[in-house]
């Protein structure tokens, strides 16, 4: 931020874009408030507002980083439902674009509902890439060098990558803190 006072356009404009605010800012941006204003923080003016976006913010990331390590297989519906509405109030009523957090949790919940629903039942392990992968291999190996689409390796597979684009996902998010 600047040195000069922030309007709350130009606060809600760096949260649209998914810019996190710091702790440090929210300060700066109330210490120049008080500075130009007068004694007392003004409802509604851009302290306020850049606190109430931190809050948000903190509060989407916080319910974010419970489902890092939670097996893609076991994300439910209403957990992305919950996460879509905590990221679209931290971007400022803007629905999160194709490829953010929320919008991969709601496809892995939309798979798994899908699979619940045809009575496939994806493990309920947490699958790494490499488990995968021997789960490929082994496959491979049993079946003349070819994995089946839709087999149990395939399954684990998908399952391992979906949940390592989750995991690069939010780390992309939390590394925009503080950049304009």
């Amino acid at each position: 931020m600047s040195e000069r006072l922030p309007t709350n356009d130009e606060i809600i404009r760096q949260a649209t874009k998914g810019i996190l605010f710091t702790p440090e800012q929210v300060q700066n941006i109330a210490k120049k408030e008080l500075e130009t204003n007068g004694p007392g923080i003004v409802a509604g003016g851009p302290a306020a507002t850049a606190q109430s976006f931190y809050d948000k913010q903190q509060n989407f990331l916080e319910e974010a980083t419970k489902l890092i390590d939670k097996p893609a297989a076991a994300i439910s519906k209403e957990q992305a439902s919950h996460i879509m509405s905590l990221e679209t109030k931290a971007l400022g009523g803007q629905r999160p674009s194709k490829g953010s957090l929320s919008s991969t949790l709601q496809s892995i919940a939309d798979h798994n509902l899908a699979e619940s629903n045809t009575g496939d039942k994806q493990p309920d392990a947490f699958i790494t890439k490499e488990d995968a992968a021997k789960a490929m291999h082994d496959e491979a190996v049993a079946h003349g060098g070819t994995v089946a689409k839709g087999s149990t390796a395939a399954q684990l597979q998908s399952i391992a990558d979906k949940t390592e684009h989750l995991k690069h996902t939010l780390a992309e998010g939390i590394l925009k803190v503080g950049k304009e």
